[in-house]
């Protein structure tokens, strides 16, 4: 194309947080602003967790960005505590943040940063970089990035400490095809090499609780592609395919739809359904004879299916009749999980976006 595509303002506000970045899927926050959100999680484990976060965006210059976010949640009786010292759970608290540095220099944006992660019995490092360069008179962006984490496990009630390494790296390319149309493709692999096992769960060998053993090494692959599609009457299209194999035979595929709606300059709402199903890696059975090499409890590695319910609101008031900064929104979101293995969850969360003046 050799013109700019001038897209409708309500589908690049949707669609901002899911087509910049391919790390994560939902990111509310945009440049200058500081936004301030709580999620409760309940699942039917008896698991709570409790979660404040507040996550920092600000332009220092035309060419730099810092971003900066801060995370704490208060985990009770959580279902992977140790068995052996706490059999009906035990609560936790986990602290997570992190720092991104982005530079633009004309077409390309290089961003580098880093994050942690603390609690009870785990810790983990990682390290990124990205970059992006946008094509076709902004009409078109490739992206790529790569990502090195470190996590330590403790054995607990051991002081034992176990290491994993992940390298990942991925690549993206968005694309403008019409006016009301934004298209996006993008391909990852990861390598987790190292400790992979789960301490805290048990598998059934021989009529035995014993703790489970998988490979230490585990390559992934990720092919995605989101479509944003603007309707008429401010509301627009979503929808998301994702498809995921590993060496461990483990294959999942997701497919979401959603909507949202602008019922007045104030009011976004919008819906969304995910599904969800995997097979299971080839070395889970929900219990093991003789002297099997690998073996796990791991729910996460067996095949199920699973259902998800978001419903959202976005409030944008009247500045001067609420005494906010001009743009100030509030968020409201509320997703119901199921899955066919047993396991229910609901989450509420809630967040105050402010601008920043530069």
């Amino acid at each position: 194309m050799s013109a700019r595509v001038n897209v409708p303002r309500a589908l690049l506000v949707l669609t901002a947080a899911v087509l910049a970045s391919a790390v994560a899927r939902r990111n509310w926050a945009q440049n200058n602003e500081l936004n301030v959100q709580f999620h409760a999680f309940q699942d039917t484990r008896s698991v709570t967790v409790l979660t404040p976060t507040v996550d920092l965006s600000k332009d220092f210059t035309d060419r730099t960005a810092v971003r900066v976010n801060f995370g704490l949640d208060a985990i009770s009786a959580a279902s992977d505590s140790c068995a052996r010292c706490h059999s009906e759970g035990a609560n936790n608290s986990r602290l997570a943040g992190g720092v991104t540095v982005t530079r633009k220099f004309d077409n390309l944006k290089i961003g580098v940063g880093g994050a942690f992660g603390q609690e009870k019995f785990y810790r983990a490092t990682t390290l990124l970089a990205s970059v992006s360069r946008d094509l076709q008179n902004g009409n078109a962006t490739i992206a790529g990035g790569y990502t090195f984490s470190l996590n330590q496990p403790t054995l607990h009630p051991t002081a034992e400490v176990e290491h994993q390494v992940t390298n990942g790296g991925y690549v993206s390319l968005t694309q403008t095809l019409s006016k009301s149309t934004i298209a996006q493709f993008g391909y990852e692999i990861g390598q987790i090499s190292g400790y992979q096992d789960d301490p805290y769960l048990r598998a059934s060998v021989n009529g035995v609780p014993t703790v489970g053993h998988v490979p230490d090494l585990r390559t992934r692959h990720t092919l995605t592609a989101r479509l944003r599609q603007a309707l008429p009457a401010q509301t627009v299209l979503e929808a998301d395919y994702r498809h995921y194999v590993d060496d461990w035979q483990l294959t999942s595929n997701a497919i979401s739809l959603g909507l949202s709606h602008h019922f007045t300059p104030a009011f976004l709402a919008s819906f969304a359904y995910r599904r969800y199903d995997q097979t299971g890696a080839y070395f889970f059975a929900p219990s093991y004879t003789g002297m099997p090499e690998f073996f796990t409890a791991d729910f996460r590695l067996e095949p199920f299916a699973s259902g998800l319910y978001t419903a959202g609101l976005v409030i944008t008031p009247q500045a001067s009749r609420w005494r906010l900064p001009e743009g100030a929104g509030l968020l409201l979101l509320y997703e119901r999980y199921h899955a066919d293995n047993s396991f229910d969850s609901g989450i509420v969360s809630a967040g105050l976006r402010i601008p920043l003046k530069r």
